[in-house]
């Protein structure tokens, strides 16, 4: 019984200390925004291409937290994908190849891929170019990169 009224009074307080809030903020209009986020992303189309390729993701003192996400659809060759930060140190890495048996017939084709992804947060990243360096071997596919930098700012 004491336990059942100990939480029924946390939860009064609780939603009571929510509704105060709530009043609050509706009668001084005064919370402010003190965070930003920048999002960017790349696609990249693939055909049979074994070219190595480097995106360039620039941080600054800034930025208080960094999403990198990669993903890719491979129908066939085979792609390593690696992020690096600006010291030159690997933050992460993945594999994926592609089905090179597609199978046909006199009636009908298929052609399948395979997906890879990869996602890594960063907080108080180190200010500088971070890179995601793509390595395909007779890749035909897609991949898509984005990222996320927030900001805090004060005021």
């Amino acid at each position: 019984m004491k336990t059942s009224i100990k939480i029924i009074v946390t939860v009064i307080l609780t939603f009571g200390f929510v509704g105060i809030t709530h009043a609050q903020k509706g009668k001084n209009h005064q919370w402010k925004h003190n965070c930003s986020m920048v999002t960017t992303s790349k696609s990249i189309t693939l055909e049979s291409s074994s070219k190595n390729e480097a995106i360039t993701i620039p941080v600054d003192n800034e930025t208080g937290c960094l999403s990198i996400g990669v993903s890719s659809s491979i129908s066939s060759g085979s792609l390593t994908l690696e992020i690096y930060n600006p010291d030159g140190d690997k933050e992460g890495n993945f594999s994926v190849s592609g089905d090179d048996n597609s199978s046909s017939s006199n009636e009908a084709s298929m052609t399948t891929s395979v997906c890879g992804q990869l996602n890594k947060t960063f907080k108080e990243p180190m200010k500088g170019d971070w890179v995601v360096k793509l390595k395909p071997k007779k890749v035909t596919g897609k991949i898509q990169i984005h990222s996320n930098q927030s900001t805090n700012n004060e005021g």
